[in-house]
Order: structure tokens, then C-alpha cells, then sequence
């Protein structure tokens, strides 16, 4: 949409706003979120603080966070003497420490989560900040009962599936011409699936691209069979197989790729037809993303690493290219034969603020614990993207300074592989004293 926080901002200091908050939405916050003691909330996209204030009333402690200032400004005036702690933030982009440590038992969105982009990943990772039990409570408008200038605060179908896919319990209540979501449970298990459509011909040959984003986050398309796909297609004629790649990107996405290396070439067969998938890593890219074939896909998003174990369906040669690039993401993989071509990998580029800042309150402590003491340990602590050795793993547990990684388990569930706490990898880079060329001071 390209609305800005300036413009959102103009919205409410000039009195606009959205629908009062009607008896029937208040009934479904009494009904099916109750209040727990010492129950907290989050109001996503509070705007003038309606949801907020009635969720406060009915004793949650509450946080009412929206990107525009003017829509807070406007919920402090007209709410003067509400317990509510206002915060101005981009729930989408912003490092999200204003929000705190603790978690919640409710997290609303109140007709605000058409304009998020990336609705799986924000929903997913506010997901992993409420308690055993909690619920996420999202009401919409229905595109089927929307006008067309007004398409873009609505869900569709299509858009409502890829929304609630990879929550264990999806609940949907019909509130006059919207939809009421009660979700509950985040990251169901991803589970490989193939298409309805049985494969033709004597044998399958297409490229998958794998691409990411300024920070780290890799792309998704909600298909129209029902999963999460990576782009890709077929070969066509006698393209080499990252043209193929740069090709299909390009033409259902939109986005033009600056470079472009087959990493492994994968065999396995679907419906008894053999099958070959090249998966192609793009460097960079220009352009914006479109859903430039939307008889295909429904949207695409991008996803968090950490999250890719977590999404639901989705279909196989996406799944086993995504783990080939980053082995254990994605774990209980049917199997497929693996011909790594690629000597080197492109890093995966960018990371989040919020990884920045959890990194640095690792060094910190680590550093406060007498663990290391010279300079280039301690800038390794701040600079090293440690959560990029464990992209299965979320960033507060990577970025833990006393906690261990694991990254293999065996098939009764013990450890078999870990990365070491970060003191114990301080500690022993302090004790190997090394130096530019591999030798010890």
C-alpha cells in the first residue's frame, strides 16, 4: 500500500478513523479470552484505543502499541484516565523491545492486519510471546463484503488460509460482515506436501529460487494449492538452470535478481515420475515484490529463518531446497538424494535490529562475567551473526549468553550436536590466543 506512519498519522489528527467497537466484538473478547490472573494484552493497530480500553476494563494490564503518533495522541485524549501504556511502534518493522519480556495472554488485531505485509511472520512471532494457552484474536473485514475501492483492508479466502496455517487450532466466528479468528497454539509442525495434480511426462526438471531479504528473511508464496512454495518452475528448453531460476523469480515475484549460483541439485520422484530440482541461491535483487501471477499464488511473504520448521503445509522441493541451503530448518524431510554443486555459499545478507541488539546484551554479559578481556574477542562477541549457525533457532535463545544450542537430536530426543554458550566460546578464543594466519600469540 505504501501508507506511511506520516500519513496514518493525518488519518486520525484530522478525525478520521475506523468503526466503533460494537457490543457483539466486545461479547468475543468476554467469551473466548477471559481474564486469567494477572492476564496481559496487546492491542495491535490500537488506533484511537477502543479495543484497548475495553480490554483494560475487563482487568487485563494492557499494551496498546500503533505506528501513528496522531492515532495515540488521539486515544490519550480520549481516554485520559485509562490504564493502558500507549507505545508508538511498528509492529511489522521496528525492534519490537518496547514491548518488554513478558508474555502475554491475549494478542488482538482489531481490523488493522490487511495492511501488514507479512502477516505470517508478525503473527508467528507474537505468537511465541504468549503464555501456554493464550489467544490471538483477529477480526477483519471480508473482502466478499467489501467494496472494491476498500479491497485493501479486507481478507479474502485465500488470504484468510495462508493467515491461520501453522496454528493448532484455528476457530472462526461470523461477526456481521467480518470474520472473527481465534487461533491458538503457533508453530504446528511444517509438513512436506506434494500437489493434487499427478506429474506428467517421463521425468520433472525445474529450478528453485532461494532469496532474501535486507534482513535475513527468506521469501514465500501462499500458492493456490493451498501451501507455502519458494519460486520455481520448469525448465524451458534448453535455459541453464540459474536462467531458469532468475526467470521464474522474475515472473512471479517481480523481482529482477543481480546474481544468481546453483547450489545442489536434488533427485527424488512424486507420483512414480522422476523428478530433478536445481536450487538456485540469488546473491541480490532489484525491483518490488508483486503477486505477478495470482493464478498461482495468493501472496508472498518473507519468513524468519527460525520460523520455517513452524508454517504448516508446505510443498516438498521447497522444503527440501530451503534445508539444503540451511540444514535442520525444516526437520523430518522425506528423503531425497542431495548433489551439492556450489564450492561457497552467499551469506545470508542483513539481519534484524533486533538481533543486533540481543547480540550486544550477550556481550555485555559475558563480558561483565570476567569470561574474556581482549579487544578482538569481545568485538567477535558484538559483530559475529552467531543466530546465522543455528537459523533453526529463535534469536532470544541463540543470543542467550548461558545457554547452549542444540541442533541435532537423535530419534529418542538427546542432544547430538549443539553450539557452545557463549562464555564457554569466549573463554576458549581467549585461552587459543589466535592471530591473523591461523597461529597462536
Amino acid at each position: 500500500m505504501g501508507i506511511t506512519r506520516t500519513d496514518w498519522s493525518e488519518h486520525y489528527t484530522q478525525g478520521q478513523g475506523f468503526r466503533r467497537l460494537g457490543d457483539e466484538e466486545k461479547g468475543l473478547l468476554v467469551e473466548h479470552a477471559p481474564v486469567p490472573k494477572g492476564g496481559r494484552a496487546l492491542d495491535v493497530g490500537c488506533g484511537t484505543g477502543e479495543v484497548s480500553v475495553c480490554l483494560a476494563s475487563l482487568g487485563y494490564t494492557v499494551d496498546g502499541a500503533d505506528f501513528a503518533e496522531g492515532a495515540l495522541e488521539q486515544a490519550r485524549t480520549d481516554h485520559p484516565d485509562a490504564e493502558v501504556r500507549w507505545l508508538c511502534l511498528d509492529i511489522e518493522r521496528d525492534d519490537p523491545a518496547p514491548l518488554g519480556n513478558d508474555l502475554y495472554d491475549l494478542v488482538v488485531f482489531r481490523l488493522s492486519v490487511a495492511f501488514l505485509h507479512d502477516r505470517t511472520r508478525v503473527l508467528h512471532t507474537l505468537g511465541r510471546r504468549l503464555r501456554e494457552g493464550g489467544t490471538m484474536l483477529v477480526i477483519t473485514p471480508l473482502a466478499a463484503s467489501t467494496s472494491a475501492e476498500k479491497r485493501h483492508i479486507a481478507l479474502d479466502e485465500d488470504e484468510i488460509s495462508a493467515l491461520t496455517c501453522g496454528w493448532t487450532s484455528v476457530h472462526r466466528i461470523a461477526v456481521g460482515d467480518s470474520a472473527a479468528l481465534v487461533l491458538r497454539g503457533p508453530c504446528a509442525e511444517t509438513v512436506a506436501m506434494e500437489r493434487s495434480v499427478p506429474a506428467t511426462g517421463y521425468a520433472v526438471a525445474g529450478p528453485l529460487a532461494v532469496v532474501t531479504d535486507e534482513h535475513g528473511r527468506v521469501l514465500l508464496g501462499w500458492s493456490k494449492c493451498g501451501m507455502w512454495e519458494i519460486p520455481g518452475g520448469k525448465i524451458e528448453g534448453a535455459e541453464p538452470l540459474d536462467g531458469a531460476g532468475v526467470r521464474e523469480l522474475a515472473e512471479e515475484t517481480g523481482l529482477h535478481a543481480t546474481g544468481a549460483i546453483v547450489v545442489t541439485i536434488l533427485t527424488d520422484a512424486a507420483q512414480g515420475v522422476p523428478r530433478l530440482t536445481a536450487v538456485i541461491r540469488i546473491a541480490g535483487f532489484t525491483g518490488t515484490l508483486t503477486t505477478a501471477e495470482p493464478h498461482k499464488f495468493t501472496r508472498w511473504e518473507w519468513h524468519d529463518l527460525h520460523t520455517l520448521g513452524c508454517l504448516g503445509p508446505m510443498f516438498t522441493p521447497s522444503a527440501q531446497a530451503l534445508d539444503a541451503v540451511w540444514p535442520g530448518v525444516i526437520p523430518g524431510l522425506p528423503p531425497v538424494n542431495v548433489y551439492p554443486t556450489a564450492t561457497e555459499l552467499t551469506p545470508v545478507p542483513g539481519e534484524p535490529a533486533e538481533a543486533v541488539r540481543l547480540r550486544h546484551r550477550m556481550a555485555d554479559a559475558v563480558i561483565a562475567g570476567g569470561w574474556t578481556s581482549s579487544a578482538v574477542v569481545q568485538e567477535a562477541l558484538r559483530t559475529v551473526p552467531r543466530h546465522r549457525f543455528a537459523p533453526e533457532t529463535d534469536l532470544k535463545i541463540v543470543c542467550d549468553d548461558d545457554l547452549a544450542v542444540v541442533t541435532r537430536r537423535d530419534e529418542h530426543g538427546r542432544a547430538t550436536s549443539s553450539v557452545s554458550a557463549a562464555w564457554l566460546q569466549a573463554d576458549m578464543a581467549e585461552q587459543l590466543q589466535l592471530t591473523p594466519g591461523g597461529g597462536r600469540a
